[in-house]
C-alpha cells in the first residue's frame, strides 16, 4: 500500500511544541491536524516506519499514535520507540476507537504514557498532550547540559562558552547518544542500529560523522575518544588516555 507523509510546520521559528500524529487513515490525520494546529506544530504520517524515523531523527515533543496501523501495530511501534535512546523519553499517547481492557493494559505495558479513546473533544486532547509534555520538561527540560556544553534538542543547536553552533540531524542524534552514555563505551554497531536502523551504511560512515562532530566540539571540556576495536567513549579531557 502506498504511503504518504504530510508535514505541517511553519517556516518561521515557532515556540509551539512539535506533535507527531500517526494514523493509517489520511482523513483522520488531516482532521486532527486541523483541530490541533493552533496549539502545536503538527507533523502527520500514515506510515509506522516513517513515524519511527521522524521520532529518532528529529525533535518531537509528543506523539499521538493510533493503535491500529495498516502496516504495523501501534503498540509495537510504541515499544520500539521506547527501546531507542533517542526516542525513549518522548511522551506517547495511544488512541483507539474501541474500549478494550486488554488493549489498554497492553498499551501501558508497551510504554504508552496515556490512552485516548476516540472521539475526544479537541480542547481536552490538547490539555492531555500538554500535561504529558510538562511532565517530561519538569524532569529534564528541552535541553541537556554537560560540562561547558549545552544541547538544545528542539533547535538542533549547541552552546559552548557562549557561542551557538548548529548541528545536522545525524550529528545531534550522535551527540545525544554520547550525552546519555558519558564514560560508557558505545560500539559502532549500536550507533548504526540506533541512528540508521534498517538503512544499510558502511561502518566508516559513523567515523566520518563523528569526525565532523568532533570539530564542532573542539572547545568542549569532554572528548569523543576512539576505542580501538570497540567503538567510542565520551569522557572528560582530563581522563583521555587513561586505561579503562
Amino acid at each position: 500500500m502506498a504511503t504518504k507523509m504530510t508535514e505541517k510546520m511553519t517556516d518561521k521559528i515557532s515556540d509551539k511544541k512539535k506533535l507527531l500524529i500517526v494514523d493509517d487513515d489520511k482523513y483522520v490525520c488531516d482532521a486532527y491536524s486541523q483541530s490541533l494546529q493552533d496549539d502545536f506544530d503538527v507533523i502527520t504520517t500514515e506510515d509506522a516506519s516513517i513515524a519511527y524515523k521522524i521520532s529518532v531523527q528529529n525533535h518531537v515533543d509528543a506523539i499521538l499514535l493510533d493503535i491500529n496501523l495498516g502496516d504495523q501495530d501501534g503498540i509495537e511501534l510504541c515499544r520500539q520507540l521506547r527501546q531507542n535512546p533517542l526516542s525513549q523519553k518522548i511522551p506517547i499517547l495511544l488512541m483507539t476507537g474501541f474500549t478494550n481492557r486488554e488493549k489498554i493494559l497492553a498499551s501501558f505495558r508497551g510504554g504508552a504514557d496515556d490512552y485516548i479513546e476516540k472521539p475526544i473533544e479537541p480542547e481536552i486532547l490538547v490539555e492531555r498532550i500538554n500535561a504529558r509534555i510538562r511532565r517530561i520538561e519538569d524532569i529534564g527540560g528541552r535541553s541537556d547540559s554537560i560540562g561547558n556544553l549545552k544541547v538544545f534538542f528542539d533547535r538542533n543547536e549547541i552552546e559552548l562558552n557562549g557561542k551557538v553552533h548548529g548541528l545536522s540531524q545525524i550529528e545531534l542524534s550522535l551527540l545525544k547518544i554520547f550525552v546519555m552514555n558519558v564514560n560508557k563505551k558505545v560500539s559502532r554497531e549500536d550507533i548504526l542500529s540506533i541512528v540508521w536502523k534498517n538503512t544499510v551504511v558502511e561502518q566508516r560512515t559513523v567515523d566520518v560523522h563523528i569526525s565532523t562532530l568532533r570539530k564542532k566540539l573542539k572547545d568542549f571540556n569532554h572528548q569523543i575518544d576512539s576505542l580501538y576495536g570497540s567503538g567510542y567513549i565520551l569522557r572528560p579531557r582530563s581522563v583521555v588516555g587513561r586505561a579503562l
